[in-house]
């Protein structure tokens, strides 16, 4: 069920014979999985932006590859440690992004 749905009732009948039952509460499913557990969605953000930030680099590493290629001769050969730190550095802007423990808004002092 839909985050935004709380609960659901079922109305039966009509006037005086009307019977209502509640068959849906959100507080009564726990969604949580164990009591106790730590809450994990900050890290699995983290690593989603990693991920991502690997898969901008090897575009990024093929582009310029095939830019490269595209020119006369065997240029690409020399081309290759630049392309190379052009897409690390993309890739590690992106990868700022990822910062798992860093401060958020509420993580605010008072």
């Amino acid at each position: 069920m839909d985050k935004s749905v709380r609960r659901v009732t079922l109305v039966q009948g009509s006037g005086d014979n009307r019977v209502s039952k509640v068959v849906y509460d959100a507080s009564e499913e726990d969604d949580d999985g164990m009591p106790g557990a730590p809450d994990l969605s900050k890290l699995e953000q983290s690593v989603r932006h990693m991920l991502k930030a690997q898969v901008i680099a090897a575009q990024e590493a093929y582009q310029h590859h095939i830019d490269s290629a595209a020119k006369e001769g065997n240029s690409w050969l020399l081309d290759a440690p630049g392309n190379f730190f052009k897409a690390r550095k993309k890739a590690m802007k992106e990868m700022r992004k990822a910062m798992p423990f860093g401060k958020h808004d509420d993580d605010k002092e008072d």
